[in-house]
């Protein structure tokens, strides 16, 4: 803990000038105070990180963290163990969602094997081998990790932002068979929450399914206190490698001042995690879409952030946080472009 410690002592918080200097350039714009919105926000936001005037952001990287977590063996995931090793290689190859997206927008994409119990058999560049442990123990009969491979998983995520930290901006997602368990039981032990607003289908459990699920991880966080626990052992005892290794990275952003997209109910479980180790972590987030999943309501309350599209997504890896990079184009757009009313009378009366 001694040296997580550490590294939470070099990151600062939002530069409050710059946001100053920001929202005064668009209160000036040629428009109603306030009527973009969201591209306002976003356009403050991120002078706030990386300072005035705002600077464009045309390097992209996207990060999957993917690993098993025992918890599947108590039959709380619909789809079997062996699909976290599939579709992360699927990814690799471009022929999944989130490959398919990032190709087609122009983003760098990579994958952190964290912890997939069965590892990709073959090679690939953007394929990272940092297994902490060839996946989660079942967390309904034991700590899912050690708080020492908790740490472990969270410095791989700060390390790859640190070894990509000449990339403007970065996004992430994850791949893990059982990780809505895992980030419905970290969201219920921070908020001991109904737990029907806070657990949900995902891949699409049976109600019969649906409610073990909702049972097991009750059962569990009350077996741990997980409620009265600092936010790492709470990752330790009922989260996973994964959503560890995305808090690393949301950490790693701050400390490099670099905006992280989140992406939809894990992602941002994980964004929760972090600004709950250090609460400066939210100056450097931007929450995108609304996931499907029941818990995403309550964690967005809990970052107290708003998500500013809703496609009725819930796969995960990233997916919607990609899609909101020209949302984020737009926003510098228009804080650097758009003209005030009097260049206008200069340029046309």
């Amino acid at each position: 803990m001694e040296r997580l410690k550490n590294f939470l002592s070099e990151i600062t918080g939002a530069d409050q000038e710059a946001i100053k200097l920001a929202q005064e350039e668009l209160d000036r714009k040629m428009k109603p105070q306030g009527s973009l919105g969201t591209l306002e926000e976003i356009a403050i936001k991120l002078a706030g990180i990386s300072g005035y005037p705002v600077k464009r952001v045309p390097n992209r990287c996207h990060i999957v963290a993917a690993a098993d977590n025992g918890i599947v063996a108590q039959g709380v995931a619909s789809c079997p163990l062996e699909y976290t090793r599939l579709v992360s290689e699927a990814m690799l190859n471009r022929i999944a969602a989130i490959g398919l997206l990032t190709k087609k927008l122009g983003i760098d994409f990579n994958l952190i094997d964290i912890g997939i119990k069965d590892t990709v058999p073959r090679d690939y560049p953007n394929l990272y081998r940092k297994p902490i442990m060839l996946g989660t123990k079942d967390f309904y009969v034991e700590p899912a990790m050690s708080q020492e491979e908790c740490l472990k998983a969270i410095f791989v995520g700060i390390e790859m932002i640190e070894s990509k930290k000449d990339f403007d901006i970065f996004s992430n997602g994850e791949m893990g068979i059982g990780n809505t368990s895992t980030s419905s039981a970290i969201l219920y032990s921070f908020t001991k929450g109904n737990i029907d607003r806070i657990v949900g289908r995902g891949s699409g459990l049976t109600d019969d399914a649906l409610n073990k699920k909702k049972r097991v991880i009750m059962e569990a966080c009350e077996k741990y206190d997980t409620f009265n626990m600092d936010p790492v052992d709470v990752l330790a005892h009922v989260g996973g490698l994964d959503i560890a290794c995305m808090v690393g990275m949301y950490l790693g952003a701050a400390r490099y001042k670099k905006p992280m997209l989140i992406d939809g109910f894990i992602s941002s479980v994980a964004a929760l995690v972090a600004c709950k180790i250090e609460p400066k972590v939210k100056d450097y987030i931007i929450a995108t879409h609304m996931s499907e999943e029941p818990g995403m309501e309550l964690v967005l309350e809990e970052l107290g952030l708003k998500a500013f599209f809703n496609m009725g997504m819930r796969l995960g890896e990233g997916t919607g946080a990609v899609l909101a990079y020209p949302i984020v184009d737009c926003a510098i757009e228009i804080i650097n472009g758009m003209k005030t009313p009097a260049a206008v009378y200069d340029m046309f009366y």
